[in-house]
């Protein structure tokens, strides 16, 4: 088992947040997080993650309770690249992806041999060799989300937690991007809203509605005209479309 929440629950400003949420995601696995804004997406990654501690309940990452593991150890194994990354220092792309390095440097070294290679991968495999100069300011949104993608990609994690990475993407790049994941050896979970992409992209689902885990399981299983009427209050058809399940969406 990679990463698993256990009777998990979170609050914040005296509001339940997450309550009594069950997950387990495998290693190896692709697993998508689906559910409206607000569904507590976000907290569940960032609990997963071990960046918060929940209010009750347990969260394991490697068959180890999240608490145990030392900053750096866990900072080795898991990258997270949440929604909206900002920052005042006007760094190069190349730069960017470089602190993905820092958890396996000792001490006060520089970059290496292996470093260097190791982001040049990245930049490859992300579609960022051309602006590997650029300045973070200059940026577009969609380059932005890109460098922070590969930043983590360069830490080399066991575990890969992305909540919503495909923001800011045009459709080109945003099945680039999943099917990068998708073939990366890593343990993922992608907070995505598209249904269709988390569909073809996933091997499973896990689907929050006010806090609470309402279905788990292969896409097929759970991308039901049922469960997107409960859940999102919209109609919709669903087909399947080469061995993926393909919601389609009614007006009114």
């Amino acid at each position: 088992m990679s990463l698993s929440a256990h009777d998990v629950s979170w609050s914040a400003g005296g509001a339940l947040i997450l309550d009594g949420v069950g997950l387990r995601v495998d290693e190896g696995r692709t697993v998508g997080l689906l559910g409206p804004n607000g569904s507590g997406k976000s907290s569940l990654l960032r609990l997963l993650a071990g960046l918060r501690r929940p209010s009750s309940g347990a969260v394991e990452i490697g068959g180890r309770a999240a608490p145990q593991w030392p900053r750096r150890d866990l900072a080795r194994r898991v990258a997270v690249v949440e929604q909206q990354v900002g920052t005042d220092v006007d760094l190069t792309v190349t730069e960017v992806v470089a602190l993905g390095r820092t958890p396996h440097r000792n001490g006060w070294g520089g970059a290496n041999p292996a470093d260097a290679e190791i982001i040049r991968r990245v930049l490859a495999q992300t579609g960022l060799d051309a602006l590997a100069n650029r300045r973070w300011h200059s940026l577009s949104g969609g380059e932005r989300q890109r460098a922070q993608i590969a930043r983590a990609l360069a830490q080399e994690p066991a575990e890969l937690i992305l909540d919503e990475p495909t923001n800011h993407l045009d459709i080109a790049h945003q099945l680039e991007l999943l099917a990068l994941v998708r073939r990366l050896p890593v343990t993922s979970v992608i907070a995505l809203h598209d249904l269709n992409l988390a569909g073809m992209f996933c091997d499973e689902l896990a689907v929050l509605s006010g806090g609470r885990v309402v279905a788990t399981g292969t896409p097929a299983e759970v991308l039901t005209e049922q469960l997107v009427a409960d859940v999102y209050g919209v109609r919709c058809s669903v087909s399947i479309v080469d061995g993926n399940p393909h919601v389609r969406f009614r007006a009114g």
